[in-house]
């Protein structure tokens, strides 16, 4: 993304003109080769989308190794990722200006035609509003800037009359009733047809939004505003924005990751840059450069001190409370942050850019794909890669600004791991494992509309593109909005930021772009020493115990599974006076001289261990939303290392509650009329979870809550419980928590009173105090 808004302070030109010195000196990657390059992403591109138009349009999205669609409601659930699937050819509309891009201009005339005369708004479904916004609403915005663009050339989409336009409208307003709530954030989900709070609409439940979701609008909506001048759409979004910054920790000028959409307090107080935050400071500096606002950049500076202050531990950006940012709460990153080194290119922040973006690059080489999520150790934390794009538009954006050759290689690196690794016969699959690399029948729409468009431009030179890329600035789905709407309306006067920064906190790049001499004064190297220093981080990282192949063992409760594992193997694990553990065990029976004893010492808490979120473990929470509850009486819970990961199901999963038959789920379900499609109660005991699990998932369950058989355990009382696998659980994908006996005979007495029992499952945040919980 290069140009700027009028009125702007001149930070978007850092990229046409800042690095000409040191590309100079630098060694240029072959034209040739880098012109192969270009035609190799052109080549995967034509597989990917000549796949969804083949085996899946007018589905929503491809399922590449099933070779079909996925319509929503004739494949099994998949909770909240589904909420982006509206019935309205997602993956085609998010493609859109990504065919411009590629210069396929016949395909796009074609596609547009599609999508006027295919696609419809008005369906029964709940769908998300951020990922409406920014894939639906985008790429149609997206795909008129380009049609209107062509249009105006004399040669193409002559018959074109704003169409996506006016479908960019119309869904604008079918997502404004999201926003009817007494603060102004927005509900997270909104029936395209009947709104929120309708008879029909069967959302307007919900409590909370996560910090991006309600803060990922201004840009999508204030393009609307400006292209039909009708202004509701950019009020509605910068009110959304001024809770935020009205809601902002005032002490550090740090935000949460969830809030609720009524009161604006905050629910969960964790801050980061990667999930559930993540484009919500994106969108500050970028509603900036668009729209002409410095407002915007004065919050997103107030903001990035704070990042950098208490966030930042370069390479690493660990989250800390929000309340007390001087501790980080949790020892591992998610893979959105993937993004914030491009973010940074866009401040002239290089030097942190350049560091954590070649630490997520030495992950991204020991895995072959960026996991999920990691540990500050580099180890994987969540498995699943599902073809993000964040990693590639850091690495386009860092070329730019550098000229530096190396991050060609780097582009040349995630081309290779794609073909390899997640090539299929019909499209390119998501990664359901970095460590075995099998794959996931999902290709998500910003596969299409995000990867390709990074790589392609990371590949081509500016004077090939059918477009000045520099007029454009790039949304958080790389949609494209032309920098000329900064004119089509003055700033609001009533948008002011009740915050000003002192002398003394204003850095160097506060409001202008910096030059070459002052980043890199006469050292064209510098790029290179900094990128060294960070080349030996996975080397470093601890080294963590693991046994038999990789199966890590919890060991923080007396009567867990791993113990009955190690039994299985012949092993015994006996508790030692100083705190560790004796294993002791025999070779295979086939072996003629046995080993004996043998004994290792675990360093690991048997006793008083700390609390779970110490330990790497999440809580997890029960709530019953069903009369006379209604989401009044919330139940602590443990989670599972297998299974759909609640914790990045920002809005949890809903399900009816049925007792499983026989009642520990060890054999054949019995009832499997009833549990089809609820969420089943199955008690503790006689075989694994796993094994519970999978029996339950085959009689179609849509969720399991497994109590606890000790009599009288309580969460109070306990450490919080983990569940874990059997070592091959990657077939388990329905939601799984545990509940102690005491929280979960609370369930059964609900379902013998009444019968109809609805709970949500999802991760524990901070209730209110009228919420009941145990």
């Amino acid at each position: 993304m290069g140009g700027r808004a009028r009125g702007a302070a001149p930070v978007v030109l850092l990229l046409a003109l800042l690095w000409a010195p040191l590309a100079a000196g630098a060694a240029v990657v072959g034209a040739v080769e880098r012109s192969q390059l270009r035609d190799q992403v052109v080549e995967m591109f034509d597989h990917a989308y000549g796949s969804y138009m083949k085996h899946a349009y007018p589905a929503d999205e491809l399922m590449p190794l099933s070779c079909r669609g996925r319509v929503r409601g004739m494949e099994p659930s998949r909770g909240d990722i589904d909420d982006a699937l509206g019935k309205f050819s997602l993956t085609l509309i998010d493609t859109l200006d990504t065919l411009v891009v590629l210069n396929k201009l016949d395909e796009f005339e074609d596609a547009v035609r599609k999508v006027v005369l295919d696609v419809r708004l008005d369906n029964d479904v709940v769908v998300s509003v951020f990922e409406t916004n920014i894939r639906v609403l985008g790429g149609l915005l997206g795909g008129h800037i380009m049609a209107d663009m062509l249009k105006a050339q004399g040669v193409r989409l002559q018959w074109y009359t704003d169409e996506l336009l006016h479908l960019a409208l119309d869904l604008g307003y079918r997502l404004l009733p999201a926003f009817n709530t007494t603060s102004g954030l927005p509900y997270p989900r909104v029936n395209l047809r009947y709104g929120v709070l309708g008879p029909n609409s069967r959302t307007g439940t919900e409590l909370d939004t996560c910090t991006a979701c309600a803060g990922t609008m201004i840009l999508e909506f204030a393009a609307l505003s400006r292209l039909t001048q009708e202004t509701v759409f950019e009020d509605t979004a910068r009110r959304a924005l001024d809770v935020l910054w009205e809601k902002r920790q005032k002490g550090n000028n740090l935000v949460g990751t969830v809030i609720n959409i009524h009161s604006g307090d905050w629910v969960r107080r964790d801050s980061g840059v990667g999930a559930g935050i993540d484009s919500y400071y994106e969108y500050l500096m970028k509603a900036y450069i668009l729209l002409g606002d410095d407002t915007y950049l004065e919050r997103f500076n107030a903001h990035y001190v704070a990042i950098m202050k208490y966030i930042s531990q370069p390479p690493l950006l660990l989250n800390v409370h929000m309340h007390n940012p001087t501790v980080s709460i949790r020892s591992w990153m998610d893979s959105l942050l993937a993004f914030f080194p491009g973010l940074q290119v866009l401040r002239g922040d290089l030097k942190p850019a350049i560091e954590t973006h070649e630490m997520l690059y030495q992950v991204t080489k020991q895995h072959k794909f960026l996991p999920e999520a990691f540990t500050s150790d580099f180890a994987v934390y969540w498995a699943q890669h599902p073809l993000r794009p964040e990693f590639a538009e850091s690495t386009y954006f860092l070329y730019q600004a550098t000229r530096d050759p190396y991050y060609l290689q780097v582009g040349q690196s995630i081309v290779e791991s794609l073909n390899e690794y997640a090539r299929v016969a019909c499209g390119f699959a998501a990664v359901q494992d970095v460590r075995t690399g099998r794959h996931e029948d999902r290709m998500d729409s910003f596969f299409l509309a995000e990867m390709f468009k990074y790589l392609y431009l990371l590949f081509t030179e500016k004077r090939d593109l059918p477009l000045d890329i520099d007029d454009y600035i790039f949304t958080t789905e790389a949609h494209l909005l032309p920098l000329s709407l900064s004119t089509a309306r003055p700033p609001c006067p009533r948008n002011m930021t009740m915050f000003h920064m002192g002398h003394g906190e204003e850095q160097i790049f506060t409001r202008s772009c910096p030059s070459a001499q002052t980043l890199f004064p006469n050292n064209p190297t510098f790029t290179r020493n900094i990128r060294d220093a960070h080349k030996q981080l996975l080397q470093q990282g601890a080294q963590r115990l693991a046994l038999f192949s990789g199966l890590e063992f919890p060991l923080h409760d007396a009567r867990m599974e791993p113990l009955e594992i190690l039994r299985g193997m012949g092993l015994t694990l006996l508790p030692l006076g100083d705190r560790s553990v004796q294993l002791t065990g025999f070779h295979h029976k086939q072996d003629a001289s046995p080993l004996g004893l043998f004994s290792l010492k675990f360093i690991t808490e048997l006793v008083d261990p700390p609390a779970g979120e110490q330990q790497g473990i999440s809580p997890l929470a029960v709530q019953v939303i069903s009369p006379p509850f209604l989401g009044r009486m919330t139940l602590t819970a443990g989670p599972a290392q297998f299974g759909l990961d609640l914790t990045k199901h920002e809005h949890g999963v809903k399900g009816s509650l049925v007792l499983s038959d026989p009642f520990q789920a060890c054999g054949t379900i019995a009832n499997q009329a009833e549990v089809r499609g609820k969420m089943v109660l199955a008690q503790r005991g006689d075989c694994m979870f796993a094994a519970k699990a999978r029996n339950l998932q085959k009689a179609g369950a849509s969720g399991a809550i497994f109590i606890d058989d000790a009599e009288g355990s309580c969460s109070e009382d306990k450490v919080l419980f983990q569940m874990v696998g059997d070592g091959s659980t990657s077939d388990i994908v329905i939601p799984l928590v545990f509940l102690f006996q005491k929280e979960g005979q609370v369930l059964l007495d609900a379902l013998t009173q009444h019968r109809h029992v609805d709970v949500l499952l999802g991760a524990k945040p901070m209730f209110p105090d009228n919420t009941d919980q145990l």
